[in-house]
């Protein structure tokens, strides 16, 4: 809290102090209500899972995981020198198997340099009716890829936030991977003129490279 000529601004436990035109104003502080999704539950639950599997392991193979995680950057602190702990680490790589249903592992995998995500754009059709979502790829992948999706909103939304895991591509047709089956069955059939957005990223046992998005409109038929 800051305390200017007898006016004070911030927190102080439950209280916020606001200075505006009309003097100073105290209000309650905000409580956010916690919204725990089946999809957060499931995320917290697999953490948890992960986390006490962690405890059973062998102090030898506690100290492989660390090891390894001496040698990773935490990128979620913005700190170029944080490093991950061998829990961390351990929790990461199980989690995001775990995610796309792939079984975990006890040992960790070496660290991977990832090439460019072939993923080019999302591409859309309505054949008199019949949506299909199409992802164009530049090659094959060399790795899995991790598609992950949000619901479908208005086309002048250009950035999106809240994305769920709905599969993995598979083998490319003619460049083309169809992912209409995942997206349908977790947020539905996108009505025409709605934009959908497609987040996608590799993997290798466990490790993963940053998101690449793509969206595009639902055209009408």
């Amino acid at each position: 809290m800051k305390i200017r000529k007898g006016k004070q601004s911030g927190t102080l436990d439950n209280a916020v102090f606001v200075n505006n035109k009309y003097g100073q104003v105290v209000r309650s502080r905000p409580r956010r209500q916690s919204r725990k999704t089946s999809a957060r539950l499931r995320c917290q639950a697999s953490c948890s899972n992960q986390a006490s599997r962690w405890r059973n392991l062998s102090d030898a193979r506690q100290a492989a995981w660390r090891a390894v995680a001496g040698q990773c950057r935490c990128r979620s602190t913005g700190k170029e020198d944080a490093k991950l702990s061998g829990c961390q680490l351990f929790v990461k790589i199980n989690c995001a198997l775990a995610a796309v249903r792939l079984e975990p592992v006890l040992e960790p995998p070496k660290p991977v340099k990832f090439g460019p995500n072939p993923v080019k754009r999302l591409v859309i059709r309505n054949e008199h009716g019949r949506i299909t979502l199409d992802l164009e790829l530049g090659k094959a992948p060399a790795a899995y890829i991790v598609v992950r999706g949000s619901p479908p909103c208005s086309r002048g939304i250009l950035v999106r936030s809240n994305y769920s895991t709905i599969g993995l591509l598979t083998a490319p047709v003619r460049g083309h991977n169809d992912i209409t089956a995942f997206y349908v069955e977790r947020f539905g059939v996108p009505p025409v003129g709605s934009r959908v957005f497609i987040r996608t990223r590799q993997m290798i046992e466990g490790w993963e490279d940053d998101f690449k998005d793509t969206s595009a409109v639902v055209p009408s038929g």
